[in-house]
């Protein structure tokens, strides 16, 4: 094998290593290892081919780390191993692809001074993830700054720049940090100037644990003086998703959540009984904001919720048409809560035809309250991208069938039990990693953000945890709590400093696939977040500044022409 043929083999090997161990799987994660993926790119920019090579360090790490789409795939869509595997190598291959095409711009600056490559480089992989994040359907998975996600102290920056504004952030630091080691193994003067660029790397990283740290010793104290406690009972019905839509187990389905809410309500109450105040005020919670919240603690959780929260399609019958949806209604009637879950819409179309729809609805005691159909659909889950409507896919959709999009964005106005009414966001599984989503949600006014979902599909994998990360990415940008109820787990009340407290615990993978309830508090808020402001210029600002640093090259560019 040749030298240059085992450096490519090399930074393959850890480009992938770094993008699969960064995130988490079932083997080990190493949150802090994801920064060296950029540096393999800037390392594979230097090749004979920085494109294809650069495209292969990224290919095998993040088909590891999307696993989960072949177990579906096989699983729920019936697909053999050998044509399900394919699907977690394709998703992987677009992934990294986009890591060779900052490998091949940054082969193009490689002649500039180190410092103008770092920032060049924090640049291009902000705009890469962005444009990954809309462009053909949007998929923001396995960004830079998520791998980070399980870190309070490291997100706290997302409040500023967001995930993709602080994964180029991340980017530019892990350059840095590679130009810097580079030059260490040079002379003394190269050993200098390589101790200063990765001294600086250190710094920046520095810089953003500490901003961290000011924030989650600051923020509790001011956003508990803001919130308005509202307290969530949240069901995790786990029902299996091979029996999920059959008619037979409608009736069982629905008596297995009201069992499910009735019991974790009057086990909440049981733990409150000898504390002071039924209902915690929300300075009470502030301790918790920030770090996990220690597994059943009560101070959490008041004796009675204000709002029942089930899952996404958590019935498996139209509403209001189907045929338990009255025995809902007086279910609701008799707890005297309002409950937001999840269930199929059908409508009918001016032609005629019969239209689905993803949709969550809000019931209370007087009536229903208003529905939201989800925007943004999963391909081949939800629906058939219309170059591949094939029968051979047809397996992967729900059992219902393709969905239509929403087109609608209405908040839920939530009544609370003496007391205002709390406006909600909602983002339905899927639409969770998106951060525009949860933007509009805010923009809107929505003092909390809910997010429902059934991650049933991908059995015991990563993607629980993945999906967990992304969502709490959520809440960090948007200063919201988000309230996460979901069929099989994680089951979670995020904080906007990156806490959680979560239906069980880490030792069981946070209850996966346990029937189960958690009532927990969050506050619900009304300022924002500088990235708030900041996130509809940051796209032109990435532009602008990319081309201020590339200006002088394309100046060298003109003189060589001439």
């Amino acid at each position: 094998m040749s030298i240059s043929l085992r450096r490519c083999a090399a930074l393959a090997a850890a480009g992938s290593l770094a993008v699969f161990l960064g995130t988490p799987n079932p083997a080990v994660h190493l949150p802090f290892v994801m920064l060296a993926y950029p540096a393999a790119l800037l390392l594979a920019s230097r090749t004979e081919a920085p494109f294809r090579t650069g495209w292969a360090a990224g290919i095998p790490g993040a088909a590891a780390a999307l696993y989960w789409i072949a177990v579906a795939a096989h699983k729920y869509g019936y697909f053999p191993w050998l044509l399900a595997a394919p699907c977690s190598i394709l998703l992987g291959m677009y992934v990294a692809l986009w890591g060779g095409v900052f490998s091949w711009i940054m082969a193009r600056v490689r002649n500039v001074s180190p410092w103008r490559r770092a920032a060049i480089a924090g640049c291009v992989w902000y705009l890469l993830e962005w444009t990954r994040g809309w462009f053909g359907t949007g998929f923001s998975w396995l960004t830079l700054s998520s791998g980070l996600a399980a870190w309070p102290e490291l997100v706290q920056p997302l409040s500023v720049l967001g995930e993709y504004g602080y994964s180029g952030f991340l980017a530019a630091a892990a350059c840095l940090a590679c130009e810097g080691l580079t030059r260490l193994f040079g002379g003394a003067a190269s050993r200098k100037a390589g101790l200063v660029l990765a001294g600086s790397a250190a710094l920046m990283l520095t810089a953003a644990a500490s901003f961290g740290s000011w924030r989650l010793a600051v923020m509790p104290g001011r956003l508990a003086a803001e919130g308005v406690p509202v307290s969530f009972t949240l069901v995790q019905g786990s029902v299996r998703q091979d029996v999920k839509w059959s008619p037979e187990y409608q009736r069982q389905t629905l008596e297995h959540y009201m069992r499910l809410t009735l019991d974790g309500v009057r086990a909440n109450v049981g733990a409150l009984s000898g504390a002071k105040e039924a209902r915690p005020q929300a300075a009470e919670l502030a301790p918790f904001m920030g770090r996990f919240a220690p597994e059943g603690d009560a101070t959490l959780a008041p004796a009675l919720p204000d709002v029942l929260l089930w899952p996404e399609t958590a019935m498996p019958f139209a509403y209001p048409s189907g045929p338990l949806s009255g025995e809902l209604r007086g279910f609701v009637r008799e707890m005297g809560l309002p409950l937001l879950f999840g269930a199929p819409g059908v409508e009918r179309s001016p032609e005629g035809k019969t239209l689905l729809y993803n949709r969550a609805y809000l019931l209370t005691p007087a009536g229903d309250g208003g529905h939201y159909d989800k925007e943004h659909l999963v391909p081949f889950g939800e629906y058939l991208p219309p170059v591949l409507d094939w029968k051979i896919f047809e397996s992967l959709l729900q059992g219902l069938g393709g969905f239509e999009p929403g087109t609608q964005e209405p908040l839920f106005a939530v009544p609370l039990s003496n007391r205002k009414t709390v406006n909600m966001g909602m983002l339905i599984c899927y639409e969770a990693i998106f951060p525009e989503l949860a933007r509009e949600r805010a923009a809107e006014g929505a003092e909390l953000l809910l997010n429902i979902s059934n991650d049933a599909w991908y059995d015991y994998t990563s993607a629980p945890m993945q999906h967990l990360q992304l969502s709490l990415m959520r809440a960090v940008e948007q200063g919201r709590y988000v309230v996460r109820a979901t069929n099989s787990g994680i089951t979670a009340v995020l904080d906007p400093l990156g806490g959680m407290h979560a239906l069980g615990s880490e030792k069981d993978h946070y209850a996966l696939f346990k029937p189960g309830s958690l009532t927990a508090t969050a506050l619900a808020l009304q300022g924002h977040t500088p990235y708030f402001y900041l996130h509809p210029w940051l796209p032109a600002a990435g532009f602008v500044m990319l081309a201020l640093l590339c200006l002088p090259l394309v100046r060298q560019w003109r003189r060589r022409s001439v």
